[in-house]
C-alpha cells in the first residue's frame, strides 16, 4: 500500500477550511440582517434599493452554494485493472486538423491495456480514413450528421460490442496507462462512468496565466476539476464532462445511449445515469491532456455551448424537482445551473458604480461607520474562506477576471432555457485571430464607464469634503476601480491573443539536446543546442551567431531511448538581448523525417514534457496524488 501523499487534504487543513467557511457564513448573516432591517432606499429610488439587494443576495447565494457543494470532497483511489475486459476508445471528430487528430490517435493506439481505437469522422474525410488505415484504427463515417457529437457516438455504439467505452475529444491525448487507471473502478457494479480531470498541455492558451520564469501557472478550469468536482462526487453528483472518461456499456444501453436532446450530451447523459440509480465517479487525475482554447473567440464559443446546453438540460430534465435524485444531488445540479444565472448579477454590479456616480442616486442609505462595521467582516470572511479554497489571491483574482470576460457568452447562453433548437459548435482548435475591437465593443464600453466612474467618484468625494454623499461617491469609485482592474487585462488579452500555427508547438526550452551541423560536415563539426517550440513538424534552437534564412542543417535530436536524425531548413531568425550580448532564435522545419520519428516526438512531448510542465499548475499538482500508483 502506498503511503498518504503529502499534498492531499489533511484533517488540520480541512478543519481550518471549514472553520473559515463557518465564520464567513456568520459574517454574511449579520451583514444581510443589517441590510434588510437597518438600511433604507434613497428618496424616490426604492426600485434601485431592491435591485441592488437582490443582486447582493444572488451573489452571496453563489458563494454559499460553493461552500455547501465543497464542504466535503471525495478523493478516489484506483483499484488494479481486471484482465480480459473489452474496451473501445471513441475519438469523435468533425473538422479538426488531421495532424492534431493523428497525435491523439497515435497515443490512443499506444495505450497499454488491450483495446480498439475508433476514429468517428463526422467530416467524412478521405485523409482521416487513410489515417485510420495507416494506424490500424477502426474508421466510421455517417451519411448524415444528425445530433452532432451525440449522434456520432451513438452511431459508433451500434458498431461496438465492447464492455467499456473511453470517450476522448479529438485533441485529448491519453497517457499510456489511462485504461489501467480507470478500469478497476468498475469492479463496483453500480459504477456507470468514471470522469477524470480535464488537463491541458498548452500552458500559453487564452485560459492560462503562466509565468515561465517562476514556473507557476493557473488555468481557468482548475477550480472546477480540483475543488468543485470532488465536492460534487461526495454528494453523488459528479458531472460527466465528455473527455477523458470511461463508461460501462450496459449503463449506456440502460439510458438509451448518449443524450441527443441537448448540445451538452455529456452532462445530460451523466445526469440520466444518476437518475437511473447508476453512480458517476470522479477521479482527480490527469490521465489525458487536451488543447485549451488558444484565443478568446474559441474560449467564448466553448463557454456559450456549455451554458446553452446546461440550460437545455435544465429545461428537458429539470433535475431540481423531477426524478429520484437525492437532496445532495439536486443541490449540486442547482449550483451548476445557478452559476450561469449569476451573469446577470455580475452585469448589475458592473453598471451600478457608474450609474450611482453619474446620477448621484445610491442603492441604499446608511451611516458610514455602521456600513463598515457590517460590510468589512462580511467581505473579509468571504474572501478568507474563498482564498483558502481557491489556492490564494492570484487564483481568486484570475477566477474573477475570467468570470467577467466570459460574461457575454454566459448572458446569451441562458437562451437555452427557452430555445429548443441550438447548433453544436465545435471549439476551434487551430489557427485563430485575436478578437477585434468591434466584437469586444460591449467590453470597451464597460471599460470606459468604469474608468469614468472611478475618476468621477474620487473627484466628487474629495470636492464634497465629507458627509454621506462624499463617502458614497468614494465607495462607488473604489468598486469601479476594482472592476476596471479585473476587466481591463482580460479585454486586452482577448484582443492580443491569437494562434498562427496549425499544430501547437511546446514553448520554452525542453531540455532536449539537439546536435546540428551543416550538410556534409564531419563528426567533429557537430555543435550542441537545446530544442524548444517543438512539434512533429519542427523546432527552434537559440545560437550566439545567426544563420541565414533558408540554410539547411543536419540534426540529431536526443529523445529518451531514441535518437532522431533528420534535416531541417531555417524558416525564421529572431534576435533578442541577453545581458550585454545578443542571442538568435532559429525556427527550423524538418525536411526529411520519417512518420515514425514524428510520432516519437509527439509521444515524448505529450507523455514526458507535458506532465513536467503541468506541475507548474500548483492547484492541480497539489490536489493529485504524487505517490506511486497502484499497479
Amino acid at each position: 500500500m502506498a503511503s498518504a501523499p503529502p499534498d492531499r487534504p489533511t484533517a488540520a487543513r480541512e478543519l481550518a477550511r471549514r472553520s473559515l467557511v463557518v465564520l464567513a457564513v456568520a459574517a454574511a448573516a449579520q451583514y444581510f440582517v443589517w441590510r434588510i432591517v437597518d438600511t433604507s432606499p434613497a428618496d424616490g429610488a426604492y426600485w434601485f434599493y431592491v435591485l441592488f439587494l437582490v443582486a447582493e443576495i444572488v451573489g452571496v447565494t453563489e458563494v454559499l452554494l460553493f461552500f455547501l457543494t465543497t464542504w466535503r470532497r471525495r478523493e478516489r483511489t484506483p483499484r488494479p485493472a481486471p484482465a480480459g475486459k473489452t474496451v473501445d476508445v471513441f475519438i469523435p471528430t468533425y473538422n479538426e486538423p488531421t495532424a492534431l487528430l493523428r497525435d491523439t490517435a497515435v497515443a490512443a493506439r499506444a495505450m497499454r491495456y488491450p483495446h480498439r481505437t475508433w476514429l468517428l469522422d463526422d467530416g467524412d474525410r478521405l485523409e482521416v480514413a487513410a489515417l485510420a488505415a495507416e494506424l490500424g484504427c477502426e474508421y466510421l463515417a455517417r451519411a448524415d450528421r444528425r445530433h452532432a457529437k451525440a449522434g456520432n457516438l451513438n452511431h459508433a455504439l451500434a458498431h461496438s460490442t465492447a464492455d467499456f467505452v473511453v470517450t476522448l475529444d479529438a485533441d485529448h491525448v491519453p497517457m499510456p496507462d489511462l485504461i489501467e487507471q480507470l478500469l478497476g473502478f468498475f469492479d463496483d457494479p453500480k459504477v456507470a462512468l468514471v470522469q477524470t480531470n480535464q488537463d491541458f498541455f498548452n500552458l500559453d492558451s487564452f485560459q492560462h496565466a503562466t509565468d515561465w520564469e517562476t514556473a507557476t501557472a493557473w488555468q481557468q478550469q482548475e477550480l472546477f476539476f480540483n475543488v468543485i468536482q470532488p465536492g460534487k462526487d461526495a454528494l453523488g453528483a459528479a458531472m460527466y464532462c465528455g473527455s477523458p472518461a470511461m463508461i460501462r456499456r450496459r449503463a449506456l444501453d440502460d439510458v438509451g445511449g448518449f443524450a441527443t436532446e441537448t448540445i451538452t450530451e455529456d452532462m445530460h447523459t451523466g445526469l440520466r445515469m444518476q437518475q437511473r440509480g447508476w453512480e458517476v465517479v470522479y477521479y482527480n487525475r490527469s490521465v489525458a491532456r487536451g488543447l485549451a482554447p488558444q484565443t478568446y473567440l474559441a474560449y467564448n464559443t466553448q463557454w456559450h455551448r456549455w451554458g446553452q446546453g446546461a440550460m437545455q438540460v435544465l429545461r428537458v430534465e429539470n433535475p431540481l424537482v423531477r426524478g429520484t435524485l437525492t437532496f445532495g444531488q439536486r443541490l449540486a445540479y442547482f449550483a451548476s445551473f445557478f452559476f450561469y444565472w449569476t451573469s446577470y448579477q455580475k452585469l448589475v454590479f458592473l453598471l451600478i458604480p457608474a450609474f450611482s456616480v453619474l446620477t448621484g442616486i445610491f442603492p441604499f442609505v446608511a451611516e458610514p461607520r455602521a456600513y463598515l462595521l457590517r460590510f468589512v467582516p462580511y467581505l473579509a470572511g468571504t474572501l478568507a474562506a474563498t482564498l483558502y479554497a481557491q489556492g490564494g489571491l492570484r487564483a481568486f483574482v484570475n477566477t474573477e477576471r475570467y468570470n467577467l470576460i466570459k460574461l457575454g457568452a454566459m448572458l446569451r447562453s441562458v437562451s437555452g432555457l427557452f430555445t429548443r433548437r441550438a447548433t453544436f459548435r465545435v471549439t476551434p482548435k487551430a489557427r485563430g485571430a485575436g478578437a477585434g475591437w468591434i466584437r469586444l465593443l460591449p467590453y470597451m464600453a464597460l471599460l470606459a464607464l468604469l474608468a469614468t466612474a472611478s475618476i468621477t467618484g474620487f473627484t466628487r468625494a474629495v470636492m464634497l469634503g465629507g458627509g454621506f454623499a462624499s463617502w458614497a461617491f468614494a465607495v462607488n469609485g473604489i468598486f469601479a476601480a476594482y472592476f476596471l482592474y479585473l476587466l481591463a487585462p482580460a479585454v486586452f488579452l482577448a484582443m492580443r491573443r491569437r494562434e498562427l500555427r496549425v499544430a501547437y508547438r511546446f514553448p520554452r526550452q525542453l531540455d532536449t539536446p539537439v546536435r546540428y551541423r551543416l550538410p556534409g560536415g564531419t563528426d567533429v563539426s557537430w555543435a550542441v543546442s537545446f530544442g524548444r517550440n517543438m512539434n512533429r513538424f519542427g523546432l527552434s534552437i537559440t545560437l550566439d551567431t545567426p544563420m541565414p534564412v533558408g540554410s539547411s542543417l543536419e540534426l540529431m535530436i536526443e529523445l529518451p531511448g531514441r535518437e532522431i536524425r533528420t534535416t531541417a531548413s531555417v524558416r525564421w531568425v529572431r534576435s533578442f538581448p541577453v545581458g550585454d550580448h545578443t542571442r538568435h532564435a532559429h525556427g527550423l522545419r524538418f525536411e526529411h523525417i520519417s512518420v515514425a520519428d514524428q510520432d516519437a516526438i509527439v509521444l515524448y512531448l505529450l507523455w514526458d514534457v507535458a506532465p513536467r510542465h503541468g506541475r507548474m499548475l500548483t492547484m492541480t499538482d497539489r490536489s493529485q496524488e504524487t505517490t506511486e500508483r497502484v499497479a
